[in-house]
């Protein structure tokens, strides 16, 4: 009897095995997509004051889990020649990416990012680049924020990418520095002082990188989450090639394409997260959402 449940035993261990196997297969690819979760950060620190404030030690832990789960991490220039022309992707491919630019970002996320063999993009707010006051108020810039000097050993590495957070439309009207929530159309605005607006702000981006950042300028976070597909066209026709809004989803790309890379989702990470909790709600988002 004893050698019938060893047998049962090993064949039960072997079909959670291959259900293990063709979960991440189902996952990650499925009829000539790829489906790939894109994760989002803000700031670190050595203790969390905030959810979105991860602390180092958590943002660890995160990253742990991620690499023994199997997960890959990916570049935006990947994921356009995925789509473009079907280069391949790693397994389990996952998109990390941080928001505003913080020095935390180099200081404290890059080093553990290097140390685990992954990579990750960094959408910059421009006209805070490498600056300790806030242009409008001349207050000081709490969390500081890092110039792209400061970033570029990291991004020669490839381990770090910087793309746009907008050069300055990470604003409310609440604000009081702008009548613009976001990249939104103000009530009323006509079409060409809209165009004009996002030009303009894309324009003052590339104009303040420019010459400073060896990687191509080929991908918007929106600021809040807030946009629109007349927004998202426009900046298609501007040459931005790879959107990201907030809401939460895994997204599919599709070789031949471009669209899957527009306005694509992504899970916000904070604090509360455990490294395993972070793996489950993956592969649950995954699993329930999107079969």
């Amino acid at each position: 009897m004893r050698w019938k449940r060893m047998a049962a035993a090993s064949i039960a261990l072997a079909l959670l095995l291959i259900l293990e196997i063709c979960d991440i297969l189902y996952i990650t690819r499925q009829e000539g997509m790829c489906r790939l979760p894109v994760l989002m950060y803000h700031h670190f620190a050595q203790e969390s004051t905030y959810p979105t404030v991860v602390s180092f030690g958590r943002f660890r832990e995160q990253l742990a889990a991620l690499r023994d789960a199997g997960y890959h991490t990916v570049t935006i220039p990947q994921l356009i020649a995925y789509v473009d022309g079907g280069a391949p992707l790693p397994d389990k491919p996952v998109l990390l990416t941080m928001d505003d630019g913080y020095t935390s970002n180099i200081a404290a996320a890059a080093p553990v990012l290097e140390e685990m063999g992954f990579c990750a993009t960094v959408f910059v707010i421009g006209i805070n680049e490498g600056e300790s006051l806030y242009a409008h108020t001349g207050a000081p810039l709490s969390p500081e924020r890092f110039s792209y000097e400061e970033a570029a050993p990291w991004v020669e590495k490839g381990v770090l990418d910087l793309q746009s957070h907008t050069f300055d439309m990470h604003q409310l009207a609440a604000y009081g520095h702008s009548s613009r929530d976001g990249m939104l159309r103000l009530e009323g605005e006509e079409d060409g002082a809209y165009v004009r607006a996002l030009r303009d702000d894309l324009e003052a981006f590339r104009a303040r990188r420019a010459g400073r950042v060896p990687t191509e300028l080929a991908a918007l976070a929106y600021p809040f989450g807030y946009y629109t597909r007349e927004t998202d066209e426009l900046l298609a026709a501007e040459g931005i090639r790879a959107t990201f809004t907030t809401e939460e989803r895994i997204n599919n790309l599709v070789p031949g394409d471009s669209g899957t890379l527009r306005m694509m989702g992504r899970f916000n990470v904070t604090e509360d997260l455990t490294g395993w909790a972070l793996v489950e709600r993956l592969r649950e988002r995954a699993g329930i959402f999107d079969r």
